[in-house]
C-alpha cells in the first residue's frame, strides 16, 4: 500500500492548461520532449501506468479528476487525473501526485507553491495492539507544482517535501518522512500516435493504504518508485492499440523487512481497443509481470489475460473495467492461478465536486516471511466537495481484505490467515483569502487479523493553516 501522501500528480489532457502565446516556447518544449523520449528508449534497451482517474472512452478523451485535502500523515490524499484506459491498464501502482486544491476556488496559474503547517494528536504512533504510545505532533508540507498544456503537449511537474514530528519519544523513530517527485508527460506526435510517461519517486514512512504493495503497520522508511511509459496508436477509425512498460520498485531502510520486501517489478502490457460506439470501447489486454527480489526466493513471472470495457456515461461520469485471470509461476515454489479484476469509476462536477472509486482483486506480494503471496481485494474512494468558493471538504477511505498463502518450502510451514484493513480520512478547509486558509481533520485506521498481534487501531486529529502562492 502506498501513498504519495498528500496520496499523489497527474493531469487530464483537457485540463493541463491553455495554449502558449509564444511559439518559440512551444517549439522548445516539443524538441525537449523528443529528446526525453529518445533517452527513455535508450534506457529501455539497457534495462527492462501509474495513473488513476478519469477519461472518456477509447484513448483520446479525458475529463477533470478528483482532489482531496492534506492530512498530516503518509496516507493523506491529493488530486489526480489521467486517462481511463491508462488507469485500467496500470499494474495497480499509486497515482502520481498533483498539488492540493489550495485554499479556495481562485484563478489558477501555471506555477504554484502550496504549504501547510498542522498540529495534532496521534493515539498509537507505533501501530501496536497492546503497547499503544500516543503523542502530540507537528506536521509540515511544501509542494511545488508546474503545469503546461497545448493541443499536442501536456506536462505536469510536481515536487514536495514534508514530515511529521512526534514530541513524545516513541518506539523507533519519532518522525515520519514524506519526500516525493513526479512527472507526467503526454505528447500527441501525430493524429494517430500518442506518447506518454508518468514517473513517481517517493521516500516516506509506512504505512499507506491507497495502492498495492507495502506494509500496513509502521515499520520505518522506504524508497518507492513507479514509472510508466506508453505508446498509443490509432490504426483505424475504430481500432487502436496501447503498448506500455512499467517499472515498480521497493527498498526498505530496515534490512530485516527488506530481506522479504525489497523487489523490482517489470511489467509489459498491450491493449487492443475497439470503439464500439463513440462512448464505449471494448478492450482485450495481455500483461507480463516479472518480479525480482533482492534477498528472497520468491522471484516470479505472471501472465495476465484480460478483457474489459471503457464507457463514458456523460462528459463528467466515466467507468472502466478489466477482468480475466492471472497465471503466476514462482522460480522455486510452484504455480498459482487467480481471477483478476480491476475497475475505476470517476465523476467530476466542475471544480466543486469530484469522486474517484478504484477497486482491484488479484494476487499480490505477501511482504511477510514464510508466505508466498496474498490474494487481495482492495477498494478505495476519494472525494472532494467544495461547498462554497471558500469551504471544501474531503472524505477518503480504503478497505483491504487479504488472504495470506503459505510458502510450501518453509520449514515449518506457516498457516495461512486472513486480514482486514480500513483507513479513512475526513477533513475540511476554509479559505480566508487567496493566500491563507484553515484546515481541520480526523484520520482513523483499523487492522483486524487472524494473527492477533498484527491487529491495531489508530486515531489522529489535526488542525492548521495552509498557504498558496
Amino acid at each position: 500500500m502506498r501513498a504519495l501522501t498528500t496520496n499523489r500528480l497527474l493531469v487530464s489532457c483537457s485540463s493541463l492548461g491553455s495554449e502558449p502565446r509564444d511559439p518559440n516556447m512551444s517549439r522548445f518544449l516539443t524538441a525537449s520532449l523528443a529528446a526525453f523520449f529518445l533517452a527513455v528508449a535508450t534506457e529501455f534497451t539497457l534495462a527492462q501506468e501509474a495513473v488513476s482517474t478519469t477519461s472518456g472512452s477509447g484513448a483520446t478523451s479525458s475529463t477533470t479528476a478528483p482532489s482531496s485535502a492534506s492530512a498530516p500523515t503518509t496516507t493523506e490524499s491529493s488530486n489526480t487525473t489521467t486517462t481511463l484506459s491508462e488507469a485500467a491498464s496500470s499494474t495497480g501502482a499509486p497515482p502520481l501526485e498533483t498539488a492540493p486544491s489550495g485554499v479556495g476556488v481562485f484563478t489558477p496559474t501555471p506555477v504554484k507553491i502550496y504549504a501547510t503547517l498542522l498540529g495534532g494528536y496521534d493515539d498509537n504512533v507505533g501501530t501496536s495492539r497492546t503497547s499503544k504510545q500516543g503523542s502530540a505532533f507537528t506536521a509540515g508540507n511544501v509542494i511545488l507544482d508546474y503545469t503546461f498544456g497545448d493541443p499536442r503537449l501536456q506536462i505536469i511537474l510536481n515536487g514536495g517535501a514534508g514530515g511529521v514530528y512526534y514530541y513524545k519519544q516513541v518506539g523507533g523513530q519519532n518522525y515520519d518522512i514524506d519526500l516525493k517527485g513526479a512527472l507526467g508527460v503526454t505528447f500527441k506526435a501525430s493524429p494517430r500516435l500518442t506518447l506518454g510517461a508518468t514517473v513517481l519517486v517517493e521516500y516516506l514512512t509506512e504505512p499507506s493504504f491507497d495502492a498495492p504493495g507495502g506494509l500496513n503497520s509502521r515499520n520505518g522508511n522506504y524508497f518507492y518508485t513507479t514509472d510508466k511509459f506508453f505508446v498509443s496508436y490509432l490504426w483505424a477509425r475504430r481500432f487502436s492499440t496501447k503498448t506500455s512498460y512499467t517499472l515498480e520498485a521497493f527498498n526498505y531502510d530496515n534490512s530485516a523487512f527488506g530481506a522479504f520486501s525489497d523487489r523490482v517489478t517489470n511489467t509489459f502490457g498491450n491493449e487492443f481497443l475497439f470503439q464500439l460506439v463513440p462512448t464505449t470501447a471494448l478492450v482485450a489486454e495481455y500483461r507480463l509481470a516479472i518480479v525480482s527480489y533482492d534477498m528472497n526466493s520468491l522471484d516470479s513471472t505472471t501472465h495476465f489475460a484480460l478483457g474489459g470495457i471503457d464507457h463514458q456515461f456523460n462528459p463528467r461520469l466515466s467507468a472502466s473495467l478489466r477482468g480475466g485471470a492471472e497465471f503466476r509461476s514462482y522460480d522455486q515454489d510452484g504455480d498459482r492461478t487467480s481471477p483478476y479484476v480491476e475497475g475505476l469509476v470517476t465523476y467530476a462536477l466542475g471544480k466543486r465536486t469530484s469522486v474517484s472509486w478504484n477497486s482491484r482483486y488479484g494476487i499480490e506480494e505477501a511482504d511477510l516471511p514464510g508466505f508466498q503471496s496474498r490474494t487481495t481485494f482492495r477498494t478505495g474512494v476519494r472525494t472532494k466537495f467544495s461547498l462554497t468558493s471558500r469551504v471544501s471538504t474531503t472524505v477518503d477511505f480504503y478497505y483491504v481484505h487479504d488472504n495470506y498463502n503459505s510458502l510450501s518450502s518453509a520449514v515449518p510451514p506457516s498457516p495461512g490467515f486472513s486480514e482486514d484493513g480500513f483507513d479513512g480520512n475526513l477533513s475540511a478547509s476554509y479559505a480566508i483569502n487567496p493566500l491563507f486558509g484553515l484546515q481541520v481533520g480526523y484520520h482513523y485506521t483499523n487492522i483486524s487479523s487472524d494473527v492477533v498481534f498484527r491487529e491495531y487501531s489508530r486515531n489522529r486529529a489535526f488542525a492548521g493553516v495552509s498557504l498558496t502562492f
